[in-house]
């Protein structure tokens, strides 16, 4: 392992989550040996060049897009400012869930009490349902237009209806993509005035966010997520590809963190 360079921390992994791109890659066979999944993980710092990140202290980890590997191993790399310190009384497999919230924290409207709408089945859109009441945002009713409309594991059906329930000049964010190709769809939205959002850019203030409503704002995932020991890995990808959101974690009962 060497010493830890400069610019990085070393964590000891103790639970990794895996979503919606972890899924859309295995079914795709885009996982080879020895290629590492995972871009959302939570344990300890081992060594850090960062003095404020001491041995022992509990953190969340994420990789920015391009990573070349992912961080379901033992210990990993990790850039510092992908980095966050965690001071809560949460499990690492529930933390290993932030940066996931994360993403979606920096895609919502930067406006407040905007009427927004989710379509699509996933554990990305339960998360949602849960949060926009919390950051202040109106959910739709059925038959009603909304000016932003999340769409996950969107598909061409799928963004009809989201272009249908869009009021003009609103926005489309597109969570994930689904088994068919929606392109052909993008046009169709443009002549109608709406933007289309894909991926939103996060840091360590929208993670610590996740952490928070973690911790207090009484989020449950459980209906779009399960847990499995790192031996029971094959069948951690089984229920991953059957679009759960699946956390792989170093014990049978991940161990909270007290401060």
């Amino acid at each position: 392992h060497g010493s830890q360079p400069s610019g990085y921390v070393r964590v000891e992994v103790r639970a990794v989550t895996l979503g919606e791109r972890d899924r859309f890659s295995y079914l795709k066979g885009e996982w080879k040996a020895p290629y590492v999944v995972g871009a959302a993980a939570s344990g300890l710092v081992i060594e850090s060049a960062d003095e404020s990140l001491k041995a022992g202290q509990p953190v969340v980890a994420w990789l920015p897009s391009g990573a070349e590997q992912g961080l379901a191993a033992e210990n990993v790399l990790v850039p510092i400012e992908c980095v966050c310190k965690v001071e809560k009384a949460v499990s690492y497999a529930t933390l290993s869930i932030a940066p996931h919230i994360a993403a979606l924290l920096a895609a919502l409207p930067k406006t407040e009490d905007v009427r927004c709408a989710v379509i699509g089945e996933s554990p990305q859109a339960e998360m949602l349902r849960q949060i926009l009441p919390l950051k202040g945002y109106s959910l739709t009713k059925e038959g009603e237009a909304s000016e932003v409309t999340f769409c996950a594991n969107a598909d061409a059906s799928l963004l009809d209806s989201a272009i249908e329930v869009t009021n003009k000049r609103g926005t489309i964010q597109v969570l994930s993509i689904g088994d068919d190709s929606p392109w052909g769809k993008w046009s169709l939205a443009q002549n109608r005035g709406l933007c289309f959002n894909f991926d939103a850019t996060f840091g360590r203030a929208e993670v610590e966010e996740a952490v928070r409503l973690l911790a207090e704002g009484g989020l449950s995932f459980a209906a779009g997520r399960r847990i499995f020991v790192w031996d029971d890995v094959e069948k951690a990808f089984e229920a991953l590809g059957e679009g759960s959101m699946v956390t792989l974690t170093q014990e049978s009962f991940p161990e909270p963190y007290f401060p």
